[in-house]
């Protein structure tokens, strides 16, 4: 039961801290686009307040709770605000948009592809629509009969 708990604390941190910072990275893109500003801004937030409460809990409950408790304190933060991310679509889901483009443009494909999931958009890069527009002249061409058979 404990590796299980283990299991979905990280699951909840990894997930979770992941929308959260692309998230805040996107809100912080709102006003600048220099990418390095923005995974700081985001990573100190995602991780401050996570932090705080763990601390505010921590003194509360004197230390009883150990570095589960921060864990779980983490793992749950990091989920809500995932949550409430998507479930604002109506708010996040330009702002997820504009950070896929950021990412576009940069170059990383995966980053541009969890932004673009995120606001809820396939996206369609003109190196993947090229792919899929070139197939193989035997497969498209009809087969015309060969001289040969007459």
């Amino acid at each position: 039961m404990i590796r299980l708990m283990r299991i979905v604390r990280v699951i909840g941190i990894v997930l979770g801290g992941f929308v959260t910072v692309v998230g805040v990275m996107a809100l912080v893109g709102t006003a600048t686009d220099n990418l390095w500003v923005r995974l700081g801004v985001a990573l100190v937030l995602s991780i401050a307040l996570p932090a705080f409460i763990a601390d505010r809990f921590l003194k509360r409950f004197g230390k009883s709770g150990g570095l589960a408790l921060v864990g779980d304190v983490f793992a749950i933060v990091f989920l809500a605000i995932a949550i409430a991310f998507i479930a604002a679509d109506g708010f996040t889901k330009k702002i997820f948009l504009n950070e896929g483009d950021r990412y576009a443009r940069a170059g990383p494909r995966m980053m541009a592809r969890a932004a673009y999931s995120l606001a809820g958009v396939s996206p369609v890069f003109p190196e993947d629509a090229a792919k899929a527009n070139a197939v193989p002249a035997a497969s498209s061409a009809p087969s015309a009969p060969s001289s040969e058979a007459k």
